[in-house]
């Protein structure tokens, strides 16, 4: 299957970020965690990732951080790292673009298999077979991956995201497609 250039540079941005929740030195930027908020969250001993992050999505992490999360411990991530690195890639990347939760997905198989050399051909062929592994299983469950499509609303719009609460599809939809996300990239980290 073809890889389009959309899928491309999704999956390019996700190793961008993924290099950078692995600790590249940002020295300029500086932690803003309010007061009494709350805190990025280790997955417990023994729990159920998917369950575990279909239990983050619901208390208000976006579905991208809950899937990234509950994943990080496979791939070696410092919890308050992938709630930060993550925050952007809620509703599709605030676009409606690619799911979260399939983006967080992407994010830990790159963690995990990703090209560690500028040599490393390896790496870049395991994740890209693993990425489009993911990326089949996902549609077929799903159909469509773009955020605005799974929840029939532009998720590119305050407007958007505030139907799609008032349609109840953060309780309903996108628990769903989290928790089949950290299932499929947990098999795909496993195999």
């Amino acid at each position: 299957m073809p890889i389009d250039r959309r899928s491309f540079v999704t999956g390019a941005c996700c190793g961008a970020v993924a290099v950078a929740a692995a600790g590249a030195a940002l020295p300029l930027l500086t932690p803003s965690v309010s007061a009494g908020a709350a805190q990025p969250a280790v997955l417990p001993s023994g729990a159920d990732p998917a369950a575990y992050a279909r239990e983050r999505f619901l208390s208000h992490w976006n579905c991208t951080q809950a899937v990234l999360e509950s994943l990080s411990g496979h791939a070696g991530m410092d919890a308050e790292a992938v709630t930060r690195i993550t925050t952007p890639f809620a509703a599709g990347m605030w676009n409606g673009l690619t799911c979260g939760a399939v983006t967080g997905a992407m994010m830990a198989l790159g963690m995990r298999f990703g090209r560690t050399t500028d040599g490393d051909g390896k790496g870049t062929d395991v994740t890209k077979a693993k990425m489009r592994e993911l990326v089949v299983a996902m549609r077929s469950q799903f159909g469509n991956l773009d955020c605005s499509a799974l929840l029939g609303t532009d998720m590119a719009t305050d407007a958007g995201v505030s139907q799609a609460a008032g349609q109840g599809l953060f309780k309903s939809t996108c628990p769903l497609l989290v928790e089949a996300a950290v299932k499929e990239a947990a098999r795909l980290m496993a195999a």
